[in-house]
Order: C-alpha cells, then sequence, then structure tokens
C-alpha cells in the first residue's frame, strides 16, 4: 500500500472519528485499517511467517485466495491456502500443472476446482493489471463476471487488492454479524438495512466495513 494512501486512509479514519463515536471508539481499540492482501481473514494477521505468500500487487493470486475463501471458514481456508501455496505458489501454470486429483487432496471442490481451472484458463495478468485504472463499477462487472465468482469476491478484490475505500461488502457474514451487533441489538437485519446502515459511513464504507470486522474477531469469532 503507498504512502499517499495511507495517508488518505488516516484522514479518513479521523474524519469517521469525529462523525461516529463507534468508529472513534474502535479506532481507539484497533488503530488505522489495514486494506493489506491478508486483511479479509482477521486470522491470518495474527499468523507469522506465511509460507510462499506472494506480494500485495498479485492480482491472480488474490482472486485464487477468494476463491479459496469462498463459503469456507478462516481457519480451514488457511489451511487450504497454505498447501495450494506450497504446491504452486499461485502461479497460473503450476496451477495448471496439478491434475484434479491433486486440487482435491489439496482441499478444493468439485466446484472450486472448476472455477480455479476456468480462471487460469480465461484471465491473464496483463488483464487484471489493467483494472487497477477502472472505477468501482466497472472492476465489480469484471470480477462478477468471471465463472464462480461474485459481488463477495469484487468487494475483496475492490478493497483489499485495489484499496478503494467506499466498498460496503454486505455479503460478508462476519461483517453483517458484527453491524447487527453494534447497530440493531443482535436483530437481524434485512439486505435494505444492511445497505441503509452502510450510506451513514460514505464515503468511506470500507474503512467502517474493516472496523467491524476487527471487532468481530476481538469476539472470538
Amino acid at each position: 500500500m503507498s504512502e499517499q494512501t495511507e495517508e488518505r486512509i488516516e484522514e479518513a479514519v479521523a474524519t469517521l472519528s469525529t462523525q461516529h463515536a463507534l468508529m472513534a471508539q474502535f479506532a481507539r481499540l484497533y488503530g488505522t485499517p489495514r486494506l493489506y492482501r491478508d486483511s479479509f481473514d482477521p486470522g491470518r494477521r495474527d499468523e507469522q511467517g506465511r509460507r510462499g505468500m506472494r506480494d500485495d500487487s498479485d492480482a491472480f493470486g488474490f482472486l485464487v485466495e477468494t476463491l479459496v475463501y469462498q463459503q469456507l471458514s478462516g481457519s480451514s481456508a488457511r489451511a487450504i491456502l497454505d498447501r495450494l501455496i506450497l504446491a504452486t505458489g499461485l502461479e497460473i501454470d503450476a496451477i495448471r500443472g496439478l491434475g484434479d486429483e491433486e486440487l482435491r487432496r489439496i482441499g478444493l471442490s468439485g466446484p472450486k476446482i472448476k472455477t480455479l481451472e476456468r480462471l487460469c484458463a480465461s484471465v491473464t495478468r496483463e488483464e487484471l493489471a489493467q483494472l487497477a485504472c477502472c472505477d468501482d463499477e466497472t472492476v465489480r462487472s469484471y470480477i462478477v463476471g468471471l465463472y464462480g465468482f461474485g459481488e463477495w469476491s469484487a468487494d475483496m478484490y475492490l478493497m483489499f487488492h485495489l484499496q478503494r475505500l467506499d466498498v460496503w461488502p454486505v455479503g460478508d457474514l462476519a461483517m453483517r454479524r458484527s453491524v447487527e451487533r453494534h447497530l440493531a441489538d443482535n436483530r437481524t437485519m434485512t439486505l435494505s438495512e444492511l445497505v441503509a446502515q452502510g450510506e451513514h459511513f460514505r464515503p468511506f464504507r470500507s474503512l467502517a466495513a474493516w472496523y467491524f470486522w476487527a471487532d468481530d474477531h476481538a469476539q472470538g469469532r
């Protein structure tokens, strides 16, 4: 993450803290939000020396990681991802070189293996690099248009790969759970209610979402 982006985040946190008492409390507890590659799973930040982790500029690797995490607990996804990184380094050619049987041994389900194979065949690193110059909706449309990827993956890509500051990932269970705990007295919220709550944090919804994640993780979730 660039120094300029870090400065923007610090300024945004100051604004959020002035406007929202809960954000000020979160800022005191959890510090400055980390819009880094590992941050959509707070449990990864607790681990040291992850084997073979690629740098934050690797868009293809990030998409593979979001695929692994789809509909899995953080601990399960981390274990599978570690094995996949060890076997392939998240390189396209190395992944292509593994057969379905080996990918299953690593822990990927049949549908995820199919999605991974389609991803390797349909994108290039150069094509993904061009997304950095696109607006949020263009990026979202591209990611959602990939086979096996949806809104959650698009939100994670925007927030933690491109460091976009105004994303509200309503499909994320941990964030939703935390929002309901703090803003609805643990009442289950409708999608429209959750979207409406996010409006209070524009244009820095990504940072508010990160704080709700951090607090959910702090509760031992």
